[in-house]
Protein backbone atom coordinates (compact mmCIF):
# COMPACT_ATOMS: atom_id res chain seq x y z
CA UNK A 1 0.00 0.00 0.00
CA UNK A 2 2.81 2.25 1.30
CA UNK A 3 4.48 1.70 -2.41
CA UNK A 4 0.84 2.26 -4.48
CA UNK A 5 0.72 5.40 -2.08
CA UNK A 6 4.19 7.10 -3.53
CA UNK A 7 3.72 6.04 -7.17
CA UNK A 8 0.29 7.57 -6.61
CA UNK A 9 1.94 11.03 -5.48
CA UNK A 10 4.92 10.47 -7.91
CA UNK A 11 1.80 10.89 -10.61
CA UNK A 12 0.50 13.50 -9.31
CA UNK A 13 3.85 15.48 -8.91
CA UNK A 14 4.34 14.85 -12.46
CA UNK A 15 1.11 16.24 -13.63
CA UNK A 16 1.30 19.02 -11.65
CA UNK A 17 4.78 19.96 -12.84
CA UNK A 18 3.14 19.86 -17.25
CA UNK A 19 0.12 21.45 -16.11
CA UNK A 20 2.29 24.26 -14.18
CA UNK A 21 4.87 24.73 -17.05
CA UNK A 22 2.05 24.68 -19.88
CA UNK A 23 0.05 27.47 -18.15
CA UNK A 24 3.38 29.98 -17.39
CA UNK A 25 5.31 29.29 -20.61
CA UNK A 26 1.94 28.68 -23.06
CA UNK A 27 1.86 32.84 -23.45
CA UNK A 28 5.36 32.55 -25.90
CA UNK A 29 4.78 30.25 -28.64
CA UNK A 30 3.50 32.55 -31.31
CA UNK A 31 6.77 35.02 -30.61
CA UNK A 32 8.54 35.91 -34.05
CA UNK A 33 12.24 34.21 -34.47
CA UNK A 34 14.04 36.78 -32.26
CA UNK A 35 17.87 37.89 -31.94
CA UNK A 36 20.71 35.40 -33.66
CA UNK A 37 18.06 33.02 -34.41
CA UNK A 38 17.00 35.51 -37.36
CA UNK A 39 20.42 35.11 -38.65
CA UNK A 40 20.49 31.36 -38.15
CA UNK A 41 17.38 30.23 -39.83
CA UNK A 42 16.22 33.39 -41.96
CA UNK A 43 19.15 35.21 -43.38
CA UNK A 44 21.61 31.98 -43.67
CA UNK A 45 19.76 30.41 -45.48
CA UNK A 46 20.51 27.32 -43.34
CA UNK A 47 17.54 25.26 -44.27
CA UNK A 48 17.71 25.58 -48.27
CA UNK A 49 18.85 21.63 -48.15
CA UNK A 50 16.83 19.89 -45.37
CA UNK A 51 16.25 16.90 -46.89
CA UNK A 52 20.26 16.30 -46.77
CA UNK A 53 19.82 17.59 -43.28
CA UNK A 54 17.06 14.88 -42.10
CA UNK A 55 19.61 11.95 -43.13
CA UNK A 56 22.03 10.09 -40.55
CA UNK A 57 25.11 11.30 -42.64
CA UNK A 58 24.59 14.59 -41.86
CA UNK A 59 24.66 13.49 -38.17
CA UNK A 60 28.16 12.29 -38.54
CA UNK A 61 29.44 14.97 -41.71
CA UNK A 62 28.96 17.55 -39.25
CA UNK A 63 29.06 16.18 -35.59
CA UNK A 64 31.35 18.54 -34.31
CA UNK A 65 29.34 21.41 -35.41
CA UNK A 66 26.19 20.32 -33.69
CA UNK A 67 24.81 18.06 -36.23
CA UNK A 68 21.78 17.35 -34.20
CA UNK A 69 20.98 19.91 -32.89
CA UNK A 70 20.26 21.13 -37.15
CA UNK A 71 18.94 18.23 -37.40
CA UNK A 72 15.75 19.70 -35.12
CA UNK A 73 15.99 22.50 -36.67
CA UNK A 74 15.58 21.52 -39.78
CA UNK A 75 12.53 18.84 -38.37
CA UNK A 76 10.77 22.16 -37.52
CA UNK A 77 11.14 23.72 -41.56
CA UNK A 78 10.02 20.27 -42.07
CA UNK A 79 6.80 20.69 -40.24
CA UNK A 80 6.15 24.14 -40.22
CA UNK A 81 8.16 26.28 -42.72
CA UNK A 82 8.95 29.59 -41.12
CA UNK A 83 6.31 29.66 -38.55
CA UNK A 84 7.46 29.93 -34.86
CA UNK A 85 4.94 27.91 -33.10
CA UNK A 86 6.39 24.30 -33.86
CA UNK A 87 10.30 25.30 -32.62
CA UNK A 88 8.91 26.81 -29.48
CA UNK A 89 6.38 24.00 -28.53
CA UNK A 90 9.69 21.11 -29.17
CA UNK A 91 11.49 24.19 -26.70
CA UNK A 92 9.02 23.81 -24.28
CA UNK A 93 8.42 19.94 -24.42
CA UNK A 94 12.44 19.62 -23.80
CA UNK A 95 12.00 22.03 -20.96
CA UNK A 96 9.27 20.31 -19.42
CA UNK A 97 10.40 16.89 -19.93
CA UNK A 98 14.12 17.83 -18.11
CA UNK A 99 12.06 19.54 -15.01
CA UNK A 100 10.57 15.57 -14.97
CA UNK A 101 14.16 14.30 -15.07
CA UNK A 102 15.10 16.51 -12.32
CA UNK A 103 12.38 15.65 -9.90
CA UNK A 104 13.66 12.00 -10.04
CA UNK A 105 16.60 12.64 -10.09
CA UNK A 106 16.80 15.35 -6.79
CA UNK A 107 14.79 12.05 -4.93
CA UNK A 108 17.11 9.31 -6.05
CA UNK A 109 20.24 11.62 -4.96
CA UNK A 110 18.77 12.11 -1.47
CA UNK A 111 19.10 7.78 -1.36
CA UNK A 112 22.12 8.49 -2.78
CA UNK A 113 23.83 10.40 -0.15
CA UNK A 114 21.80 8.51 2.46
CA UNK A 115 19.68 11.62 3.79
CA UNK A 116 16.85 9.16 4.18
CA UNK A 117 17.31 7.60 7.65
CA UNK A 118 15.85 9.16 9.74
CA UNK A 119 12.25 10.03 10.57
CA UNK A 120 10.00 11.71 8.06
CA UNK A 121 12.91 11.53 5.51
CA UNK A 122 10.51 10.81 3.07
CA UNK A 123 8.22 13.71 3.34
CA UNK A 124 11.04 16.03 3.30
CA UNK A 125 12.19 13.62 -0.06
CA UNK A 126 9.33 14.28 -1.53
CA UNK A 127 9.24 18.03 -0.81
CA UNK A 128 12.81 18.73 -1.66
CA UNK A 129 12.37 16.81 -4.93
CA UNK A 130 9.31 18.38 -6.12
CA UNK A 131 10.44 22.36 -5.45
CA UNK A 132 13.59 21.90 -7.06
CA UNK A 133 11.73 20.49 -10.29
CA UNK A 134 8.94 23.05 -10.25
CA UNK A 135 12.57 25.98 -9.35
CA UNK A 136 13.89 24.70 -12.45
CA UNK A 137 10.90 24.85 -14.31
CA UNK A 138 9.56 28.45 -13.11
CA UNK A 139 12.81 30.48 -12.39
CA UNK A 140 12.72 33.33 -14.58
CA UNK A 141 16.56 33.28 -15.37
CA UNK A 142 14.92 30.13 -17.90
CA UNK A 143 12.91 32.05 -19.74
CA UNK A 144 16.05 32.82 -22.26
CA UNK A 145 16.22 29.43 -22.67
CA UNK A 146 13.12 28.14 -23.55
CA UNK A 147 12.13 31.20 -25.55
CA UNK A 148 15.27 31.98 -27.55
CA UNK A 149 14.73 29.46 -30.25
CA UNK A 150 18.38 29.09 -30.85
CA UNK A 151 19.04 28.75 -27.02
CA UNK A 152 17.55 24.85 -28.03
CA UNK A 153 21.07 23.80 -27.80
CA UNK A 154 20.83 24.36 -23.90
CA UNK A 155 17.80 22.70 -23.25
CA UNK A 156 18.29 19.80 -25.76
CA UNK A 157 21.67 19.13 -24.35
CA UNK A 158 20.16 19.03 -20.84
CA UNK A 159 17.69 16.75 -21.73
CA UNK A 160 20.43 13.99 -22.70
CA UNK A 161 23.05 15.26 -19.75
CA UNK A 162 19.61 14.60 -17.18
CA UNK A 163 19.04 11.56 -19.17
CA UNK A 164 22.65 10.14 -18.61
CA UNK A 165 22.80 11.09 -14.71
CA UNK A 166 19.30 9.50 -13.82
CA UNK A 167 20.59 6.23 -15.44
CA UNK A 168 23.87 6.13 -13.68
CA UNK A 169 21.33 6.29 -10.64
CA UNK A 170 19.45 3.53 -11.55
CA UNK A 171 23.12 1.62 -12.61
CA UNK A 172 24.07 2.58 -8.81
CA UNK A 173 20.58 1.11 -7.04
CA UNK A 174 21.70 -0.98 -4.17
CA UNK A 175 18.75 -1.79 -2.52
CA UNK A 176 17.57 -4.59 -4.88
CA UNK A 177 20.04 -6.93 -7.19
CA UNK A 178 20.70 -5.94 -10.37
CA UNK A 179 21.67 -8.40 -13.62
CA UNK A 180 24.94 -7.73 -15.57
CA UNK A 181 22.73 -7.85 -18.44
CA UNK A 182 21.17 -4.77 -16.83
CA UNK A 183 23.93 -2.97 -16.38
CA UNK A 184 25.54 -3.21 -19.67
CA UNK A 185 22.37 -1.71 -21.48
CA UNK A 186 22.26 1.23 -19.21
CA UNK A 187 26.00 1.98 -19.78
CA UNK A 188 25.44 1.77 -23.30
CA UNK A 189 22.28 4.26 -23.07
CA UNK A 190 24.80 6.64 -20.94
CA UNK A 191 27.00 5.86 -23.47
CA UNK A 192 24.67 6.95 -26.71
CA UNK A 193 22.91 10.06 -24.95
CA UNK A 194 26.40 11.32 -24.12
CA UNK A 195 27.31 11.35 -27.63
CA UNK A 196 24.34 12.29 -29.08
CA UNK A 197 24.47 15.53 -26.90
CA UNK A 198 27.62 16.56 -27.48
CA UNK A 199 26.71 17.01 -31.19
CA UNK A 200 23.62 19.07 -29.49
CA UNK A 201 26.39 21.02 -27.41
CA UNK A 202 29.68 20.93 -25.87
CA UNK A 203 28.46 20.89 -22.42
CA UNK A 204 28.40 17.17 -22.27
CA UNK A 205 31.74 16.89 -21.92
CA UNK A 206 31.43 17.71 -18.20
CA UNK A 207 29.11 14.67 -17.59
CA UNK A 208 32.02 12.13 -17.35
CA UNK A 209 33.53 14.03 -14.27
CA UNK A 210 29.82 15.15 -12.64
CA UNK A 211 29.31 10.81 -12.85
CA UNK A 212 32.47 10.44 -11.11
CA UNK A 213 32.07 12.46 -8.09
CA UNK A 214 28.81 11.52 -7.63
CA UNK A 215 29.87 7.98 -7.18
CA UNK A 216 32.94 8.36 -5.58
CA UNK A 217 30.59 11.17 -2.79
CA UNK A 218 27.89 8.15 -2.55
CA UNK A 219 30.52 5.75 -1.23
CA UNK A 220 31.48 4.75 2.88
CA UNK A 221 34.79 5.37 4.03
CA UNK A 222 35.79 1.96 4.16
CA UNK A 223 34.76 1.05 0.18
CA UNK A 224 37.38 -0.27 -2.07
CA UNK A 225 37.30 3.04 -4.47
CA UNK A 226 37.56 5.25 -1.01
CA UNK A 227 41.03 3.31 0.35
CA UNK A 228 42.38 3.20 -3.16
CA UNK A 229 42.09 6.93 -3.25
CA UNK A 230 43.43 7.40 0.01
CA UNK A 231 46.30 5.10 -0.81
CA UNK A 232 46.86 6.96 -3.98
CA UNK A 233 45.63 10.35 -3.56
CA UNK A 234 49.16 12.46 -3.33
CA UNK A 235 50.53 10.42 -6.97
CA UNK A 236 46.94 11.52 -8.08
CA UNK A 237 47.03 15.32 -6.68
CA UNK A 238 50.33 15.69 -7.96
CA UNK A 239 49.69 14.74 -11.58
CA UNK A 240 46.39 16.72 -11.45
CA UNK A 241 48.26 19.55 -10.07
CA UNK A 242 51.30 19.26 -13.05
CA UNK A 243 48.40 18.56 -15.60
CA UNK A 244 46.08 21.66 -14.78
CA UNK A 245 49.56 23.90 -14.58
CA UNK A 246 50.71 22.33 -18.12
CA UNK A 247 46.86 23.37 -19.62
CA UNK A 248 47.05 26.66 -18.72
CA UNK A 249 50.13 27.28 -19.74
CA UNK A 250 49.48 26.30 -23.04
CA UNK A 251 45.66 27.88 -23.28
CA UNK A 252 47.52 31.37 -21.96
CA UNK A 253 50.62 31.50 -24.51
CA UNK A 254 48.33 30.03 -27.79
CA UNK A 255 44.88 31.64 -27.96
CA UNK A 256 43.79 28.86 -30.75
CA UNK A 257 44.08 25.97 -28.70
CA UNK A 258 41.22 24.10 -27.86
CA UNK A 259 38.92 26.75 -30.10
CA UNK A 260 40.71 27.67 -33.33
CA UNK A 261 40.80 30.96 -34.78
CA UNK A 262 38.28 32.86 -32.73
CA UNK A 263 37.03 36.54 -33.04
CA UNK A 264 36.11 36.25 -29.29
CA UNK A 265 39.59 36.07 -28.60
CA UNK A 266 40.99 38.69 -31.21
CA UNK A 267 38.71 41.38 -29.09
CA UNK A 268 38.34 39.94 -25.81
CA UNK A 269 41.66 37.92 -24.70
CA UNK A 270 41.46 34.20 -23.05
CA UNK A 271 43.53 35.49 -20.47
CA UNK A 272 40.78 38.80 -19.96
CA UNK A 273 37.89 36.44 -20.24
CA UNK A 274 39.12 33.92 -17.82
CA UNK A 275 39.71 36.71 -14.93
CA UNK A 276 36.23 38.39 -15.74
CA UNK A 277 34.50 34.58 -15.43
CA UNK A 278 34.61 34.53 -11.52
CA UNK A 279 32.65 38.41 -11.87
CA UNK A 280 30.35 36.88 -14.19
CA UNK A 281 29.61 33.20 -11.97
CA UNK A 282 29.05 35.37 -8.04
CA UNK A 283 28.02 38.87 -9.58
CA UNK A 284 25.94 38.26 -12.09
CA UNK A 285 24.51 34.81 -12.35
CA UNK A 286 24.21 33.64 -8.72
CA UNK A 287 23.03 37.16 -7.91
CA UNK A 288 20.45 36.49 -10.62
CA UNK A 289 19.92 33.24 -9.26
CA UNK A 290 18.64 34.89 -5.90
CA UNK A 291 17.06 37.64 -6.95
CA UNK A 292 15.62 37.31 -10.63
CA UNK A 293 14.66 40.43 -11.74
CA UNK A 294 16.49 43.02 -14.04
CA UNK A 295 16.80 40.12 -16.57
CA UNK A 296 18.80 41.15 -19.71
CA UNK A 297 19.98 39.07 -23.02
CA UNK A 298 22.82 41.32 -23.31
CA UNK A 299 24.26 42.51 -19.92
CA UNK A 300 27.30 45.07 -19.92
CA UNK A 301 29.76 43.54 -17.83
CA UNK A 302 32.91 45.42 -17.85
CA UNK A 303 36.34 43.00 -18.86
CA UNK A 304 39.03 42.67 -15.89
CA UNK A 305 41.93 42.75 -17.04
CA UNK A 306 44.21 42.38 -13.69
CA UNK A 307 44.94 39.62 -12.00
CA UNK A 308 44.77 42.39 -8.75
CA UNK A 309 41.26 43.55 -9.56
CA UNK A 310 39.06 43.04 -6.81
CA UNK A 311 36.29 41.89 -9.17
CA UNK A 312 39.13 38.80 -9.43
CA UNK A 313 39.59 38.59 -6.03
CA UNK A 314 36.36 38.54 -4.39
CA UNK A 315 34.55 36.15 -6.71
CA UNK A 316 37.25 34.06 -5.85
CA UNK A 317 37.09 33.80 -1.92
CA UNK A 318 33.58 33.98 -2.20
CA UNK A 319 33.79 30.48 -4.11
CA UNK A 320 36.79 29.14 -1.93
CA UNK A 321 34.37 30.02 1.47
CA UNK A 322 31.44 28.44 -0.30
CA UNK A 323 33.98 25.56 -0.65
CA UNK A 324 34.93 25.25 2.54
CA UNK A 325 31.63 25.96 4.66
CA UNK A 326 30.39 22.83 2.38
CA UNK A 327 33.04 21.07 3.62
CA UNK A 328 32.25 21.79 7.45
CA UNK A 329 28.56 21.73 7.66
CA UNK A 330 27.23 18.11 8.46
CA UNK A 331 25.58 17.16 4.83
CA UNK A 332 29.33 18.19 3.22
CA UNK A 333 28.73 15.53 0.76
CA UNK A 334 25.67 16.81 -0.77
CA UNK A 335 26.58 20.49 -0.54
CA UNK A 336 29.85 19.99 -1.59
CA UNK A 337 28.27 18.16 -4.92
CA UNK A 338 26.23 20.78 -5.50
CA UNK A 339 28.46 23.85 -5.78
CA UNK A 340 30.84 21.57 -7.85
CA UNK A 341 28.12 20.91 -10.23
CA UNK A 342 27.53 24.21 -10.60
CA UNK A 343 30.80 24.81 -11.37
CA UNK A 344 31.68 22.12 -13.49
CA UNK A 345 28.85 22.34 -15.46
CA UNK A 346 29.39 26.03 -16.00
CA UNK A 347 32.94 25.67 -16.56
CA UNK A 348 32.92 25.38 -20.42
CA UNK A 349 31.08 28.99 -21.30
CA UNK A 350 33.16 30.09 -17.91
CA UNK A 351 36.38 29.38 -17.92
CA UNK A 352 38.73 28.35 -21.08
CA UNK A 353 36.44 28.62 -24.07
CA UNK A 354 36.60 32.28 -25.23
CA UNK A 355 32.95 33.58 -26.18
CA UNK A 356 31.70 36.85 -27.81
CA UNK A 357 29.90 37.53 -24.97
CA UNK A 358 30.94 37.57 -21.42
CA UNK A 359 27.93 36.46 -19.82
CA UNK A 360 24.86 34.91 -21.14
CA UNK A 361 21.68 33.71 -19.04
CA UNK A 362 21.02 30.46 -20.91
CA UNK A 363 24.64 29.21 -19.89
CA UNK A 364 22.84 28.55 -16.28
CA UNK A 365 19.85 26.61 -17.64
CA UNK A 366 21.53 23.33 -16.73
CA UNK A 367 24.06 24.60 -14.10
CA UNK A 368 21.79 26.01 -12.01
CA UNK A 369 19.77 22.65 -10.59
CA UNK A 370 22.23 22.35 -8.05
CA UNK A 371 21.28 25.71 -6.73
CA UNK A 372 17.64 24.76 -6.94
CA UNK A 373 18.32 21.53 -4.64
CA UNK A 374 20.34 23.39 -2.16
CA UNK A 375 16.77 26.57 -1.97
CA UNK A 376 14.47 23.61 -2.02
CA UNK A 377 17.22 22.29 1.18
CA UNK A 378 16.82 25.30 2.90
CA UNK A 379 13.01 25.76 2.74
CA UNK A 380 12.09 22.63 4.06
CA UNK A 381 15.47 22.27 6.70
CA UNK A 382 15.37 26.44 8.14
CA UNK A 383 11.56 25.90 9.35
CA UNK A 384 12.02 22.48 10.91
CA UNK A 385 15.45 23.57 12.47
CA UNK A 386 13.98 26.86 14.07
CA UNK A 387 10.35 25.28 15.01
CA UNK A 388 11.46 21.65 15.87
CA UNK A 389 9.03 21.44 18.94
CA UNK A 390 6.24 22.59 16.34
CA UNK A 391 6.04 20.15 13.11
CA UNK A 392 2.59 21.71 12.20
CA UNK A 393 3.80 25.49 12.05
CA UNK A 394 6.74 24.14 10.47
CA UNK A 395 4.84 22.47 7.84
CA UNK A 396 2.78 25.62 7.41
CA UNK A 397 5.82 28.10 7.44
CA UNK A 398 7.09 25.79 4.73
CA UNK A 399 3.74 25.44 2.56
CA UNK A 400 3.39 29.39 2.65
CA UNK A 401 7.06 29.94 1.59
CA UNK A 402 7.07 27.34 -0.85
CA UNK A 403 3.60 28.96 -2.74
CA UNK A 404 4.85 32.40 -2.36
CA UNK A 405 8.11 31.86 -4.37
CA UNK A 406 6.03 29.58 -6.65
CA UNK A 407 3.33 32.52 -7.66
CA UNK A 408 6.34 35.29 -7.68
CA UNK A 409 8.37 33.09 -10.23
CA UNK A 410 5.44 32.42 -12.04
CA UNK A 411 4.21 36.20 -12.42
CA UNK A 412 7.89 37.39 -13.28
CA UNK A 413 8.46 34.30 -15.72
CA UNK A 414 5.22 34.88 -17.65
CA UNK A 415 6.30 38.56 -17.91
CA UNK A 416 9.37 38.04 -19.36
CA UNK A 417 7.99 35.99 -21.50
CA UNK A 418 5.91 39.04 -22.66
CA UNK A 419 8.68 41.10 -23.33
CA UNK A 420 10.16 38.46 -26.07
CA UNK A 421 6.75 39.60 -28.09
CA UNK A 422 8.52 41.42 -30.68
CA UNK A 423 12.16 42.34 -31.56
CA UNK A 424 10.88 46.17 -30.69
CA UNK A 425 9.85 45.10 -27.09
CA UNK A 426 13.08 43.02 -26.58
CA UNK A 427 15.39 45.38 -27.31
CA UNK A 428 13.99 48.84 -25.79
CA UNK A 429 13.80 46.22 -22.48
CA UNK A 430 17.55 45.42 -23.56
CA UNK A 431 18.45 49.19 -24.16
CA UNK A 432 17.39 49.78 -20.70
CA UNK A 433 19.43 47.68 -18.83
CA UNK A 434 22.40 48.36 -21.05
CA UNK A 435 22.55 51.94 -22.22
CA UNK A 436 25.91 52.05 -22.64
CA UNK A 437 26.19 48.75 -25.17
CA UNK A 438 25.95 49.16 -28.90
CA UNK A 439 24.43 45.88 -29.79
CA UNK A 440 20.91 46.99 -28.23
CA UNK A 441 20.80 50.31 -29.92
CA UNK A 442 21.92 48.57 -33.46
CA UNK A 443 19.32 45.73 -32.46
CA UNK A 444 16.54 48.38 -31.88
CA UNK A 445 17.22 50.18 -34.93
CA UNK A 446 16.86 46.89 -37.02
CA UNK A 447 13.63 46.20 -35.50
CA UNK A 448 12.59 49.94 -36.15
CA UNK A 449 13.25 49.66 -39.73
CA UNK A 450 11.98 46.16 -40.36
CA UNK A 451 8.59 47.37 -39.40
CA UNK A 452 8.41 50.16 -41.51
CA UNK A 453 9.24 53.28 -38.57
CA UNK A 454 12.24 54.34 -40.53
CA UNK A 455 12.71 57.54 -38.98
CA UNK A 456 13.13 55.81 -35.44
CA UNK A 457 15.35 53.24 -37.10
CA UNK A 458 17.86 57.19 -38.39
CA UNK A 459 17.69 57.73 -34.82
CA UNK A 460 19.05 54.84 -33.54
CA UNK A 461 21.43 54.44 -36.31
CA UNK A 462 23.23 57.91 -35.97
CA UNK A 463 23.04 57.22 -31.95
CA UNK A 464 25.28 54.01 -32.71
CA UNK A 465 27.77 55.72 -35.07
CA UNK A 466 28.41 58.27 -32.58
CA UNK A 467 29.37 55.64 -30.23
CA UNK A 468 31.60 53.57 -32.74
CA UNK A 469 31.69 54.40 -36.61
CA UNK A 470 33.27 51.75 -37.40
CA UNK A 471 30.67 48.64 -37.38
CA UNK A 472 29.83 47.68 -40.62
CA UNK A 473 26.13 46.58 -39.94
CA UNK A 474 25.70 50.48 -38.83
CA UNK A 475 27.19 51.95 -42.11
CA UNK A 476 25.34 49.86 -43.83
CA UNK A 477 21.81 49.97 -42.75
CA UNK A 478 22.04 53.14 -42.10
CA UNK A 479 22.95 54.03 -45.59
CA UNK A 480 20.21 52.45 -47.06
CA UNK A 481 17.71 53.94 -45.13
CA UNK A 482 19.62 57.31 -46.37
CA UNK A 483 19.13 56.53 -49.50
CA UNK A 484 15.63 55.91 -49.67
CA UNK A 485 15.07 59.22 -47.73
CA UNK A 486 16.95 60.45 -51.00
CA UNK A 487 20.02 61.74 -48.85
CA UNK A 488 22.52 59.89 -51.61
CA UNK A 489 25.54 62.09 -50.61
CA UNK A 490 25.18 60.97 -47.14
CA UNK A 491 24.37 56.84 -48.25
CA UNK A 492 27.42 57.15 -50.29
CA UNK A 493 29.73 58.19 -47.57
CA UNK A 494 28.34 55.78 -45.29
CA UNK A 495 29.12 53.13 -48.19
CA UNK A 496 32.71 54.10 -48.59
CA UNK A 497 33.24 53.38 -44.72
CA UNK A 498 31.29 49.79 -45.12
CA UNK A 499 33.51 49.23 -47.85
CA UNK A 500 36.92 49.35 -46.14
CA UNK A 501 35.18 47.36 -42.91
CA UNK A 502 34.16 44.32 -45.06
CA UNK A 503 36.22 44.66 -47.94
CA UNK A 504 34.61 41.57 -49.55
CA UNK A 505 30.82 41.77 -49.20
CA UNK A 506 29.47 41.98 -52.34
CA UNK A 507 26.12 43.65 -51.35
CA UNK A 508 28.02 46.84 -50.66
CA UNK A 509 30.20 47.04 -53.79
CA UNK A 510 26.77 46.47 -55.63
CA UNK A 511 25.19 49.38 -54.17
CA UNK A 512 28.37 51.23 -54.49
CA UNK A 513 27.88 50.25 -58.21
CA UNK A 514 24.71 51.15 -58.34
CA UNK A 515 25.41 55.05 -56.92
CA UNK A 516 28.40 55.40 -59.23
CA UNK A 517 26.63 54.13 -62.48
CA UNK A 518 23.11 56.62 -61.55
CA UNK A 519 25.76 59.27 -61.32
CA UNK A 520 27.69 58.32 -64.51
CA UNK A 521 30.89 57.63 -62.97
CA UNK A 522 31.29 54.57 -64.91
CA UNK A 523 35.01 53.06 -64.20
CA UNK A 524 34.29 53.32 -60.46
CA UNK A 525 30.62 51.69 -61.30
CA UNK A 526 32.61 48.70 -63.56
CA UNK A 527 35.31 48.43 -60.14
CA UNK A 528 32.41 47.74 -57.92
CA UNK A 529 30.45 45.95 -59.51
CA UNK A 530 33.06 43.32 -60.84
CA UNK A 531 34.37 42.84 -57.21
CA UNK A 532 30.55 42.04 -56.47
CA UNK A 533 30.13 39.80 -59.25
CA UNK A 534 34.03 38.45 -58.02
CA UNK A 535 32.56 37.83 -54.57
CA UNK A 536 29.03 36.50 -55.29
CA UNK A 537 28.85 34.68 -58.36
CA UNK A 538 24.63 34.65 -58.36
CA UNK A 539 24.68 38.50 -57.88
CA UNK A 540 21.75 38.81 -60.50
CA UNK A 541 21.23 42.82 -59.92
CA UNK A 542 24.93 43.68 -60.27
CA UNK A 543 25.44 41.47 -63.05
CA UNK A 544 22.35 43.39 -64.86
CA UNK A 545 24.17 46.41 -63.67
CA UNK A 546 27.47 45.87 -65.30
CA UNK A 547 25.97 44.60 -68.41
CA UNK A 548 24.43 47.85 -68.79
CA UNK A 549 27.69 49.60 -68.36
CA UNK A 550 29.40 47.08 -71.23
CA UNK A 551 26.55 47.82 -73.47
CA UNK A 552 25.25 51.89 -73.22
CA UNK A 553 29.01 52.95 -71.63
CA UNK A 554 31.44 50.86 -72.91
CA UNK A 555 29.73 49.40 -75.97
CA UNK A 556 30.66 46.10 -75.60
CA UNK A 557 27.50 44.39 -76.54
CA UNK A 558 28.95 40.78 -76.77
CA UNK A 559 30.06 41.09 -73.18
CA UNK A 560 26.58 42.71 -71.95
CA UNK A 561 24.92 39.71 -73.45
CA UNK A 562 26.60 37.31 -71.09
CA UNK A 563 25.93 39.08 -68.33
CA UNK A 564 22.24 39.76 -69.11
CA UNK A 565 22.26 36.15 -69.77
CA UNK A 566 23.66 35.08 -66.05
CA UNK A 567 21.45 37.48 -64.82
CA UNK A 568 18.46 36.30 -66.05
CA UNK A 569 19.45 32.42 -65.60
CA UNK A 570 19.93 33.52 -61.57
CA UNK A 571 16.75 35.55 -61.01
CA UNK A 572 14.13 35.43 -64.11
CA UNK A 573 11.39 37.68 -62.86
CA UNK A 574 13.84 40.54 -61.83
CA UNK A 575 12.40 44.11 -62.54
CA UNK A 576 13.15 44.93 -66.17
CA UNK A 577 13.54 41.28 -67.29
CA UNK A 578 11.49 41.84 -70.36
CA UNK A 579 14.24 44.64 -71.43
CA UNK A 580 16.77 42.87 -70.93
CA UNK A 581 15.51 40.04 -72.78
CA UNK A 582 14.86 42.32 -75.41
CA UNK A 583 18.42 43.49 -75.69
CA UNK A 584 20.01 40.24 -75.89
CA UNK A 585 17.73 39.64 -78.81
CA UNK A 586 18.96 42.80 -80.36
CA UNK A 587 22.79 41.61 -79.47
CA UNK A 588 22.21 38.02 -80.62
CA UNK A 589 19.62 38.39 -83.19
CA UNK A 590 19.83 34.32 -84.45
CA UNK A 591 18.61 33.88 -80.94
CA UNK A 592 15.14 35.03 -81.49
Amino acid sequence: MKTIFYRRLQYGSCLFLLVLGILVYGNHLQNPFQFDTVAYIVNQHRLNNINEQLTINYLFEDFFHRSFLQITIAFNAHLDGLRTFSYHLINLLLHLINSLLVYFITSRMWCHFRLTSYQSAETEKGFVSLFTAALFLLHPIQTESVVYIMSRSEVFAGTFYLSAFLLFQVYLTKNRPVKTRFKIIVLFIISTAFILGFSVKQTLITLPLILLLYFLFGQVSESVSIRWLNKWKWKIGFFTFVGIILLFYKLLTDELFLIGPSLAGEDIGRLNYMLTQPYVIVYYYLKLLILPVNLNIDPDILLVTEWWSWKFITPLIGIAGLIYFSYRVKERFLLLYLILWFLIVLSPSSSIITLSDLAAEHRTYLASFSFYVAVSYCVYKVPHLIYSAHPKKSRNIVAVLCIFILIIFSVLTIQRNKIWISEVSLWSDTLKKSPKKIRPIINLAQAYSKIGKFDLAIEYYEKAQTLNPNIFATNYNLANLYLEKGREEDGLKLLKRAVLIRPKMAEVHGLLGEIYLKQKKIKLAELHLKRAVESKSDYALAMRNLGIIYYFHLKKPKKAAVLFSRALSIDPNQKEADNIRTLIRLINPKNK
